[in-house]
């Protein structure tokens, strides 16, 4: 767990988002363990209640939270929405939505990673992407050296209600640990969730 532990020693003294980015380089982590930015490329928009509250409005989403028929959609819209049909994840968009117009109380129990998905697209500071990488990274250094947690965390690969504190552990951490100047740099979660999720995929590739 040496990685892990030198990886959060450099992210709570980091106070720049080029200090953030150095990590995985001077920790020399392989980039077959790294997120692809050609795949995930960066999200530089933000999705707000209001603009959801206007989707309704013009009934492209349900009062429950789901996409309605969009036969009479743009072309643009409609090839997305087939994209999520085809992959059945139509019901996820729901989870996200349930995100973005969230308040400060979280008592979701399914859906979490969609849900905190949603939260992250607000872009309201301090609020990650999350997923099972990073959440075995940040799991491995909460867990300081126990064997138990730690091998349950090399299994980690669909998160469930069981991991809900440890994920509010992690955006207690994201918004109180580090350093006051990188916290105070735009999107400074999303580098953060980037070094965590390589170290966190790591992890689950060498146990």
């Amino acid at each position: 767990m040496e990685i892990v532990t030198r990886t959060f020693e450099k992210l709570l003294t980091s106070k720049t988002i080029d200090e953030v980015e150095l990590i995985l380089d001077d920790l020399k982590v392989d980039m077959k363990y790294r997120m692809d930015d050609k795949v995930y490329p960066r999200l530089k928009f933000k999705i707000t209640k209001q603009e959801i509250e206007e989707l309704k409005e013009k009934g492209i989403i349900t009062a429950d939270n789901l996409l309605a028929d969009l036969s009479n959609a743009d072309p643009l819209t409609k090839l997305l929405y087939s994209i999520s049909w085809k992959n059945g994840d139509l019901k996820k968009v729901k989870h996200i939505i349930e995100g973005i117009v969230s308040g400060q109380q979280d008592e979701k129990e399914n859906g979490l990673v969609f849900y905190q998905f949603g939260k992250y697209l607000t872009k309201k500071p301090g609020e990650p992407i999350i997923d099972q990488h990073v959440l075995r990274a940040f799991g491995a250094y909460k867990a300081n050296g126990d064997k138990e947690k730690l091998d349950r965390l090399k299994r980690l690969s669909l998160i469930t209600k069981k991991e809900k504190e440890l994920i509010d552990q992690y955006k207690l951490w994201l918004q109180t640990d580090l350093t006051k100047e990188l916290r105070d740099s735009d999107n400074y979660s999303y580098h953060v969730d980037k070094v965590l999720f390589a170290v966190g995929k790591s992890i689950k590739e060498k146990s």
